[in-house]
């Protein structure tokens, strides 16, 4: 596997701010702890970052969300950090998140306490429930102070669990937060004007089948708008995993116009993936939006080394204009596998803070070692149009002339013309083609692929071939060929084109026309590249085609 190093120009190099993990003699991880980092700045020097540090001990049991509250603090822009100890893990209470926000020149951080006396399952802390506590600092971070708050919820079995950043609506502070509802966890923001009274708005109805968790919000001109991640409910366990194993999944959202008093209905919003995970989402000073996501992750059963391919380990971005559609994903972050087993590769749990128009400094967990830190600048994230510039690197038998491409096998070794990509983003293929001689397709070795097309952007993977039978492909979660789509004169001169978005759903048009047929495409880690192929079957049954142009580009955003 070979990672992409960046998508669009506007990400800089990520800085590693902390790498404290505990690890055994082979170098895996003890535990399984998410650090769930936070970040805010004070101009484009002065940054504070914060996450749960988890315990120290590797012969404690405690469960893994949860434990102290690290913090270091820069004031050269990332070059060098001074570390401390934010809030302290006890016999008596943990911690399990830390958000921090800015008034001014004033920094506060709200941080979630677990007594231990409180467990809800009476054993041992699973976490929840959990109360919400703030900190606050005069002097840019360097100490930190109790800020006694009163919190108006509930009770319940989850308490107050924060993942997003407060944001200054119409004069009040609001706070996104979740907690459990009417029979599932529910989102909702509390609110405040003084910054240390708290009381909870209406919580947002979640779609039916669906638990809200980890909310996120931002305020647009009048409206308050809240992203969410969305837990799909089955009656059993194991059918969730097939699920997210399967198919696209959506943050759920909703808008309020009275400061989160009472929310629209929730719905899924098909331009944000989220595979119950936390998306981080901003608005920036002159009005564009910011989503920065995974595009795989999910309640996956078993150990880790038996969860998918790429779970957890790319994050994209993608930004939207004030009235404009949303911009394709992009690569933000996919950095090597440092273990093998717990949290291998992950680049998870993103969070970011504006400061400077459209830059943000972001902040997340690598592999549940390291703490990184990089410069997101939306003025410079600009994807090239073409995404498969050249050369080509052709197998033998293979040729390209003039009029194309020319691929023949005669037996079970594919003959491949390849080209890298230049950028890793939701893409859109499309080439002219013939089939002049079609092989039989065994949908289980591959062999027989009369004109096949891959497209890989090191997150996902494309696979397309055209058959006499019509079109196949391999869906996301299998590694066997399907048919989607019947052809009625498969081997006349055709012009194909495959469209996918940030959630892995593409799209078959042909000679220019919908044919209405969609998928969902592989999660991968293949090398970033684009190849035409084809392969005979080892009977000497030949395969043979014929590509005269191919495009690979960004995909267009849909109009409004």
């Amino acid at each position: 596997m070979v990672p992409l190093r960046c998508g669009g120009m506007g990400v800089s190099q990520a800085i590693i701010v902390d790498s404290r993990a505990v690890r055994d003699a082979a170098g895996e991880l003890v535990h399984e702890g998410n650090r769930v980092p936070d970040i805010v700045t004070l101009d484009p020097l002065r940054w504070v970052v914060g996450w749960r540090a988890g315990t120290s001990d590797p012969l404690d049991a405690t469960p893994t969300d949860q434990g102290s509250i690290r913090y270091a603090r820069t004031t050269d822009g990332g070059r060098t950090w001074t570390k401390g100890t934010l809030a302290t893990a006890t016999s008596t209470h943990r911690y399990h998140y830390v958000i921090f926000f800015r008034d001014k020149s004033v920094l506060y951080a709200v941080v979630g306490r677990i007594s231990v006396a409180e467990d809800r399952e009476g054993t041992e802390v699973d976490g929840f429930p959990v109360r919400m506590t703030m900190k606050r600092s005069l002097d840019a971070g360097v100490t930190w102070s109790d800020f006694p708050i009163e919190v108006r919820v509930p009770d319940n079995t989850r308490g107050v669990v924060v993942a997003g950043k407060p944001v200054l609506h119409d004069g009040v502070w609001v706070i996104p937060y979740w907690r459990q509802g009417s029979g599932v966890s529910q989102a909702g923001v509390l609110r405040s004007t003084d910054l240390r009274l708290w009381e909870s708005g209406a919580l947002a109805v979640p779609p039916a089948g669906i638990g809200i968790e980890e909310p996120q919000v931002v305020s647009r001109g009048d409206t308050l708008v809240m992203v969410t991640r969305a837990l799909v409910r089955t009656a059993r366990p194991e059918d969730r995993d097939a699920y997210y194993r399967r198919n696209a999944a959506y943050s759920a959202t909703a808008t309020s116009t009275d400061g989160g008093l009472t929310w629209s209905p929730m719905t899924l919003d098909p331009e944000l993936p989220n595979y119950y995970v936390k998306t981080f989402y901003s608005r920036a000073a002159d009005g564009r939006e910011l989503a920065i996501y995974n595009t795989l992750a999910g309640p996956f059963a078993g150990p880790s080394e038996s969860r998918p391919d790429r779970y957890r380990e790319v994050l994209h971005y993608k930004t939207r204009r004030p009235g404009e559609p949303w911009q394709p994903g992009r690569l933000f972050a996919d950095g090597p596998r440092l273990t093998k087993k717990a949290a291998r590769g992950w680049d998870v749990y993103p969070s970011g803070d504006e400061f400077a128009p459209g830059r943000y400094a972001v902040v997340w967990e690598h592999n549940q070692i390291n703490i990184k830190v990089a410069v997101l600048d939306l003025d410079h994230d600009d994807l090239p149009q073409n995404l498969a510039p050249g050369p080509w690197t052709l197998d033998p038998g293979a040729r390209r002339d003039a009029t194309g491409i020319h691929l023949r096998s005669t037996n079970a070794t594919p003959v491949r013309a390849t080209t890298p990509l230049a950028a890793g983003c939701d893409f859109t293929v499309e080439f002219r083609g013939r089939v002049l001689d079609d092989s039989a397709l065994d949908p289980q070795t591959g062999s027989g692929v009369s004109l096949g097309t891959k497209v890989c952007n090191g997150a996902r993977r494309l696979m397309l071939t055209i058959q006499r039978g019509g079109v196949w492909t391999m869906r996301k979660g299998s590694t066997t060929w399907e048919r989607v789509h019947p052809v009625a004169s498969p081997l006349d001169e055709t012009t194909w084109k495959v469209t996918t978005d940030s959630a892995g759903v593409a799209r078959l048009y042909r000679n220019g026309a919908d044919t209405g047929t969609t998928w969902i495409i592989q999660d991968s880690g293949e090398a970033p590249a684009l190849t035409h192929w084809v392969t005979g079957t080892k009977g000497g049954n030949t395969a043979e085609a014929h590509i005269l142009w191919t495009t690979l580009t960004p995909t267009t955003p849909p109009l409004p």
